[in-house]
């Protein structure tokens, strides 16, 4: 009997879940930039971004843990090739791992920043036992100025969720700006728990100074009953790109589930938007180009 992906994910995170767990010295948040040359201010007044949920290397497997090391090298190099085609100024993960014995035992967030000329990282790693140690991540060319890592509460039975923020110096003409880039990962299993996800970013999140941009896998739709990606769009003053236009899912193809999503404040304009079609993980990736000056009422 052939079992929904979505089953296997969940029994194999509840194993994770019950099983004996491991105590990391580790910190929960690695900020690094590789290169000292790095420059300090995002370097275009046009922003591009890109949101994927890049699924523990293991593309459209049914489970990380199926799949072979060299495979998940090779699932990995499929999306460096992929950020590489487009090169975004900053790319924010979810699902992105670092050593795990699930997935290969290595740092895929290290391995695609190499593989893609992404010199800065920030990577939260918000859920950690024996087997995994995985989070939300953002590469980028610049330094951020500053970062943080937040876990949301546990929410047994699904594995732990969270958000990284950065923040970044961007000159935009003769104004100096500061912007604050945001991955989050919200829990697939229940509508309770996203909506204390969606509480604790808009507590954290409602007195940030200057743009925002929040990016991530929300688990949710814009026409679900009580949608927390409307609840965030209300709460933190933030829109999407067209809410309601068709053709834009993320999940299990273009017409399916649209639970990716690029948000911004008032004073950005997307001067583009494309979910894009490359299969690299069993989410699409979702791009856009960003700019400042526009006010909304």
């Amino acid at each position: 009997m052939k079992m929904n992906s979505r089953v296997v994910g969940l029994v194999t995170t509840i194993l994770a879940s019950v099983a004996p767990t491991t105590v990391f010295s580790a910190t929960d948040i690695v900020d690094v930039c590789q290169v000292d040359e790095a420059p300090d201010s995002l370097p275009h007044d046009t922003l591009k971004v890109v949101s994927l949920n890049i699924s523990h290397g293991r593309n459209t497997a049914i489970n990380q843990i199926f799949v072979s090391k060299k495979r998940t090298y090779q699932n990995l190099d499929n999306i460096a090739v992929l950020l590489g085609g487009i090169a975004p100024d900053v790319v924010a993960l979810q699902e992105a791992d670092a050593p795990s014995r699930w997935s290969g035992n290595f740092d895929h967030v290290v391995y695609v920043a190499k593989e893609a000329g992404y010199p800065c990282r920030v990577h939260g790693r918000h859920s950690q036992s024996w087997i995994s140690s995985y989070g939300t991540a953002l590469l980028s060319r610049s330094k951020p100025a500053d970062s943080a890592s937040v876990r949301f509460s546990p929410s047994w039975p699904s594995k732990q969720k969270g958000y990284v923020s950065a923040t970044f110096d961007w000159l935009v003409g003769q104004e100096r700006l500061s912007i604050t880039i945001v991955s989050v990962h919200f829990d697939f299993l229940r509508k309770s728990t996203r909506d204390r996800q969606v509480r604790k970013m808009v507590e954290d999140l409602s007195n940030i100074k200057g743009p925002l941009i929040l990016m991530g896998d929300l688990n949710s739709e814009w026409e679900d009953g009580k949608s927390h990606v409307r609840m965030l769009a209300d709460e933190l003053s933030v829109r999407p790109f067209y809410p309601e236009r068709g053709g834009l899912g993320t999940y299990k193809g273009p017409t399916g589930k649209r639970l990716d999503w690029i948000l911004i404040t008032r004073e950005l304009e997307f001067k583009d938007h494309r979910v894009l079609p490359d299969i690299v993980a069993d989410h699409f990736a979702v791009f856009a180009e960003i700019s400042y000056g526009r006010q909304h009422e």
